[in-house]
């Protein structure tokens, strides 16, 4: 290009931007001013005028363009700046997962166990770490003696070398990102927990539950053992006091002291007195009562029917709810059985017959049951008043027709002793519970109505000489009575009574048998 082919814009010679140019627009050209001043003047108002009609247009695009490569410059430094971050963390999980032993930040139980090797943390937890767990024990010290059980013996179970295992494999498998994570999924560390079970409450209860029993006394109350017929005595178990323990409260204590550690545990047994000594149930038991009856105009066959009519009796025990019968006692009254021929009363006729005398017997000893409280299950009158009784207090018996029954209402068993003696009485006794605060009872009767016989009765006798008369039976007045059962207190005041039987005896006219 030659010198004169070089063009300048008239916006290059007045000092403006090339960025003021319109795109694809070129310059217009311009020769160079020969000097003059006019000529100068007359260039820079047409450069003016030109500028009015031509304006210049400004640069939108180069602001975006800008911006663009801010962005792209801050991206690319980012990007850069990630990299850094990812090469980091990278080669922190790389390091964390390549640890030999457990992997920082490995606590098991509160204890960090960080760079042990297995099989060292697996021998040095069974015997630092959890001994104090397996080893528990509890010596029970009962009464002077002790008693050891250990937390093995009650089922212990730990999961120590489980959790342990578990807390090894963690981070040992899968990619780098799952292996960092599971040892270190809170940003802290893997914490793991052991779960044991340092007793089965179960083997727990069977223990607390056969070591109470093996050191519980049962209290011995004072019983009635028998009674010596002999001596009228009384035998006896002593009485004696009793211990026994708490087995709920002794199974919370030990279950919290294994919880705790283990340890001595004081067991406490508790006393239990009798509710009633020896002397005191001896005082309340003896005679209940008596009946007593005169023997004295009896003949030889009749003292002997009423011996051995008590011999049969003498000796019987009467249990709680249980009746006696006098048939069923005695038995029936044979010449086999050694029962004389004596004088009896049947039909309001006085006749003979074996076994004459035992309603005697049975008389005093009905009596005897009535002052003694017993019920009244079966008795009869004689057809005839007696002489050794007040009339409505006797009770005859006659074998398969009639009996006498009473029954044990106490809640203790009845001894009952029948005996003669040489002052010709008979006794009839019962021991046993005596009545309560001095109770007495008396058998008390009272006739209620006099039957005077009817005229006498004459019957022809031709075997009679003649014009004779015999009283074969003398007239006989008839009565009607009742018993009662009369309470006095200790002092002897009556109480109440109660009505305990009936009885009617027949009146009978004299009988006079004659011969013309």
């Amino acid at each position: 290009m030659t010198d004169n082919a070089k063009q300048y814009s008239p916006h290059e010679a007045a000092g403006s931007d090339k960025r003021h140019e319109k795109p694809g627009t070129l310059a217009p050209k311009r020769t160079r001013s020969t000097g003059n001043r006019a000529g100068k003047a007359s260039g820079r108002q047409r450069a003016r005028t030109a500028s009015k009609k031509h304006k210049k247009p400004s640069c939108w695009w180069a602001l975006p363009v800008a911006v663009s490569g801010l962005v792209i410059v801050m991206f690319v430094c980012l990007l850069a700046a990630g990299e850094v971050r990812n090469f980091d963390r990278f080669r922190k999980m790389k390091t964390a997962v390549q640890n030999e032993g457990f992997y920082a930040g490995t606590v098991i139980d509160n204890i960090d166990v960080s760079g042990y090797s297995y099989s060292d943390m697996l021998a040095v937890w069974a015997d630092k770490y959890e001994k104090q767990y397996s080893e528990r024990s509890i010596l029970f010290e009962v009464q002077g003696i002790t008693e050891f059980v250990s937390a093995q013996d009650l089922g212990y179970e730990s999961d120590y070398a489980e959790t342990l295992e578990r807390a090894w494999h963690a981070g040992r498998s899968g990619t780098l990102e799952e292996r960092y994570r599971s040892i270190n999924a809170s940003g802290e560390g893997a914490v793991y927990e052991v779960k044991r079970t340092l007793y089965d409450p179960e083997k727990l209860r069977e223990f607390i539950d056969a070591l109470v029993r093996k050191y519980t006394i049962d209290v011995s109350q004072a019983s009635v053992t028998g009674f010596d017929f002999d001596r009228r005595e009384f035998t006896f178990e002593q009485s004696a006091p009793g211990f026994y323990i708490d087995a709920d409260e002794l199974y919370k204590n030990a279950a919290a002291l294994l919880e705790s550690g283990g340890g001595v545990l004081a067991v406490e047994t508790l006393r239990v007195e009798p509710s009633q000594t020896t002397s005191e149930l001896a005082s309340h038991v003896g005679m209940i009562t008596q009946a007593v009856t005169r023997t004295t105009g009896s003949s030889k066959e009749r003292e002997t029917n009423i011996q051995l009519a008590c011999a049969a009796i003498n000796g019987t025990i009467l249990y709680p709810g249980e009746t006696f019968s006098f048939n069923d006692t005695v038995g029936k009254r044979t010449k086999a059985a050694g029962y004389q021929i004596a004088t009896v009363y049947s039909s309001g006729e006085v006749s003979k017959d074996v076994g004459g005398g035992i309603c005697q017997v049975s008389t005093t000893l009905w009596n005897a049951a009535m002052k003694a409280d017993c019920e009244n299950v079966e008795r009869h009158e004689h057809s005839l008043p007696v002489a050794y009784v007040d009339r409505g207090k006797d009770a005859t018996v006659s074998w398969g027709v009639q009996d006498m029954k009473f029954k044990n209402t106490s809640d203790m068993p009845m001894y009952i002793v029948c005996y003669t003696n040489e002052n010709r009485r008979l006794y009839c006794e019962i021991y046993g519970k005596l009545l309560a605060d001095g109770v007495t009872i008396t058998v008390e009767a009272k006739t209620t109505n006099t039957i005077k016989p009817g005229d006498p009765v004459y019957v022809l006798n031709t075997s009679l000489p003649a014009g004779t008369e015999v009283e074969v039976s003398e007239a006989r007045t008839g009565y009607r009575a009742v018993a009662y059962r009369v309470y006095h207190d200790a002092q002897g005041n009556e109480i109440k009574r109660e009505e305990l039987a009936k009885s009617y005896y027949k009146s009978a006219a004299a009988r006079i048998e004659y011969n013309r």
